[in-house]
Order: structure tokens, then sequence, then C-alpha cells
């Protein structure tokens, strides 16, 4: 509907502007003019009218053209003879309709005029035809190529998303394996601790269901999430495991991406206490001030970790969904022979 109404719209200004271009007299002289600068309006329009039945069908012609070669791939050869052959037919009629019915019947002119295909003639009629079809077919490119605009970015943002919810597919399960690694451990020694632990596991799983699909949380709650991810894994390590957890927070309202932190945490755990034979520790430091959210998470290990082993399925996800989520982030992880750490920077709107 809206299409037809545009198109509408467009014949109705082009109508207009044309009878204005042609008539003799200014706006002036015809609003305050006699009955002679109304006949001459009058037949101005009628005339741009009568010309419509040439014009209308040239135009959407050019489109049927347009969309072959843009669309359907037809050969530049083909497209052009096609363009040729159209304007050339449309000269011809549009020169037969203005001698044989424009002059004699709406102007009721009967003198001599030029000869009815002489080159003077086809030129004006040429060009007039141009004209018309030049402005359609341009507004009709420039409207095609906003809707590909458009649609570019609806289909990158969809791509996006989908990325997104495969890469949250892959990390949850991760996490949760870990988890409830712990957990067995506590079960097979028989600590009393254990139904703790599953409560607290119960929790977190309850904030990835429900939590981590939206497309941000407070920052409080991702805070939250961390903290009680620590007591679980204190329920492990006990006393041979010292964790330093600060944090900073100028702003409770911040809203932050859903579990993009707690993964560099969970990662200090697995490749750091876990993988560690003697006491070791974990220092997790996080600010946040006038909208820049700062991470500053290291921890001990016995010996480096081989360069292909740094690249673990979390850790590269993470990295994947900063990139798409937050672009202009700041990543630096070093890899030292005794300490594992990892600084974040990500601006975030206030």
């Amino acid at each position: 509907m809206h299409r037809v109404r545009n198109h509408v719209l467009f014949w109705l200004l082009y109508i207009a502007f044309k009878t204005y271009l042609n008539i003799s007299a200014d706006s002036a002289a015809i609003l305050s003019g006699g009955e002679h600068d109304w006949v001459l309006y009058r037949n101005l329009l009628y005339s741009q009218l009568a010309i419509l039945t040439i014009k209308v069908p040239l135009v959407y012609i050019c489109f049927y053209l347009l969309d072959g070669y843009l669309i359907h791939g037809w050969s530049l050869i083909r497209t052009t003879a096609a363009f040729v052959l159209a304007f050339l037919m449309a000269v011809i009629l549009m020169t037969l309709l203005n001698h044989k019915f424009i002059l004699p019947l709406i102007f009721d002119y009967h003198g001599e005029t030029a000869s009815l295909f002489s080159i003077n003639s086809l030129l004006y009629h040429f060009f007039t035809l141009s004209f018309v079809a030049g402005i359609a077919c341009t507004i009709r490119l420039l409207r095609r190529q906003h809707r590909s605009t458009v649609r570019e970015a609806e289909l990158k943002k969809e791509k996006t998303e989908s990325e997104l919810k495969y890469l949250k597919g892959q990390i949850n399960p991760h996490f949760l394996f870990n988890t409830l690694n712990n957990i067995y451990s506590l079960a097979r020694k028989n600590d009393p601790q254990t139904s703790e632990a599953i409560l607290k596991l119960s929790k977190l799983m309850r904030f990835m269901l429900y939590e981590s699909g939206h497309q941000t949380i407070l920052l409080t709650d991702e805070l939250k999430l961390i903290g009680d991810y620590i007591e679980l894994e204190k329920l492990r390590y006990t006393n041979r495991l010292k964790i330093s957890y600060n944090q900073s927070i100028d702003n409770s309202l911040q809203q932050v991406a859903p579990l993009i932190l707690i993964h560099f945490v969970e990662n200090a755990f697995k490749h750091g206490a876990s993988e560690s034979r003697f006491d070791s520790y974990i220092e997790i430091d996080i600010s946040l001030k006038e909208g820049i959210l700062k991470a500053s998470i290291s921890n001990s290990k016995d010996s480096p970790l081989p360069s292909g082993e740094t690249k673990t399925i979390g850790m590269e996800n993470i990295k994947r969904q900063l990139e798409l989520i937050y672009p202009n982030h700041q990543l630096s992880i070093q890899n030292n022979s005794d300490k594992f750490s990892v600084d974040l920077l990500i601006p975030l709107q206030k």
C-alpha cells in the first residue's frame, strides 16, 4: 500500500512540476489572472496527463530493465539494446501523440507545424522522456541502495547475535562441567560441605538460565556471581589457596554484558590452583570509574603452559565475545613461568 502511495505521489508531483515549468505566466499571474491564464494552465495540465500514457509505461519498462541487469544478470549489451529500443518507440509515440492529439484537440491548434519526425522534435521528446526516466530510475536506485544497506546491517546484527548465542552455548556447559568436577571431588571425600556446594551450583545455574540470555545485566550482579563462584571453589581448595577479591564500583546501576568476567576467574582456578601441587594464590581486582571497567586477574602456577594449551575453549570464546560486544576493549594476557595474568579494560556506556 505504501509503495502504491509513493508512486502515485511521485507522478502527481511530477505533473504539477512540469505544468508549472511549461506555463508562460508566473504563479502570481495564474492566481490573479483572467480566464485566458486559467485556460492555458488547464490545457497544459491536460497535455501532461495525456503524455503520461507514454511516460508511465516507459518508466516502468526502465525499472524492469534495471532489475534484469542488476538482479537477474542480464548482459550489458542486451540491456543497452532494450533501453535504446524502448526509448525509440517512446519518442515516436510521443511525437505522434503531440501532433495528432495534443495540438489539435487540447490546444485547438490546426496550423502548420514542423515535420512530424524532424530532428529537433525527436531530440526534444527524447530529452523530455530521459528527464523523467532519469529521475525515477535515480530514486529507485537510491531506495534499492538504502534497502540493501539496511538489510546488510540487519544480517550483520543477526549473524552477531547467532554467533554470541553459539559462543555462550559452548561456554556454559564448559563452565558447569568444571564446577561439577569440583562437587564430585567433595562427594568422593564424603565432605559435609557437598550439599552447600550443590546449593551454590544451583544458584549459578539459575543465573545462567535466566540472566545470561539478557543483552545486559547489572555489573553488581556479575560481581555477585563471581563472589558465589569463589565461595564454591573455596570448598574444594580449603587453605592451600589464597584468594584476594577486591572491587570498587562508583555506579551501582552500570550495565554490562552477562558472563563477561566470570570466565576469566574460572580460567584462573582451572589453570592455576587446580594444576598446582603447592600453595597458590589468585588475585582479582575489579573497578568501575566514570564508565571505565577494569579487571585484573592473576594466578600462580607451577610451570609455564605450552603455547597451545593457553588457547582453551573458554578463553578463546570469551575473547570472541569481547570482540563482538565491546570492539573497543583492551585485553592483555601474560603467561610467565610462575604467573598467569589477564588485564581487561572496557569502556562502558554510563
